[in-house]
């Protein structure tokens, strides 16, 4: 069929004109993206950004937006779990009561593990790479620990 507009106020709207059994139908079969693309309404809440825009995503119950890749998954998918986001925000977020470790002590005790691993590891390099006496003196000071 072809694309007709009319006036409705300060809308315009897009019509498909088609013809079945000598009647003539027409239809709003379009979303008008915020960026003034149109997509066929099949395609707006399917979990893809159509518009270019994401704008046929952003209303959608259907569907969990995922922190840093922006991408969609199913509303299912959220709390569930299982992991689909890269940056876990599917699972380790403020709805979920998730996180990787709760609680300030176990926090403390992972950074301080992190911290030290860090540190014994300057120190390994530093005797397997035989440390000079004009190496930095901060690793000087830790290889004599």
């Amino acid at each position: 069929g072809r694309v007709y507009t009319l006036a409705n106020n300060a809308y315009l709207t897009f019509l498909t004109k088609s013809y079945y059994q000598d009647e003539t139908f027409y239809q709003n079969n379009y979303f008008l993206c915020r960026n003034k693309n149109c997509v066929d309404y099949t395609k707006v809440c399917n979990l893809v950004d159509d518009c270019g825009d994401a704008s046929d995503e952003e209303m959608c119950t259907n569907s969990f937006k995922c922190t840093s890749s922006q991408d969609y998954i199913p509303i299912t998918g959220k709390c569930d779990g299982a992991i689909d986001c890269l940056d876990l925000s599917d699972e380790c977020n403020e709805r979920c009561d998730k996180s990787i470790i709760s609680g300030i002590f176990l926090k403390a005790v992972s950074w301080t593990i992190g911290f030290l691993a860090v540190v014994m590891n300057l120190i390994i390099m530093a005797r397997i790479h035989g440390l000079s006496r004009t190496a930095d003196p901060l690793l000087l000071c830790l290889t004599k620990l």
